[in-house]
């Protein structure tokens, strides 16, 4: 049963798509859903609203140490 959907954005990146779709639970709680997406395959990764902001600290965290590493 798809979960009704708050928010969609579709990124294009050369051969892969992403899309990040907020929906709302069982419970009536958001998450978001980044899909991965290529001509063969698709990879999700659901993020809970309650470890949203741990998740998104650790990304920042990432994303800086990749310029470090340029």
């Amino acid at each position: 049963m798809e979960r009704e959907r708050l928010y969609s954005k579709k990124l294009n990146a050369g051969k892969r798509t992403y899309f990040f779709d907020i929906k709302k639970g069982r419970d009536g709680s958001a998450y978001l859903v980044i899909t991965e997406q290529t001509e063969d395959k698709k990879n999700r990764l659901m993020v809970f609203e309650d470890k949203a902001e741990a998740f998104m600290s650790v990304l920042q965290e990432a994303v800086g140490k990749m310029k470090e590493v340029k």
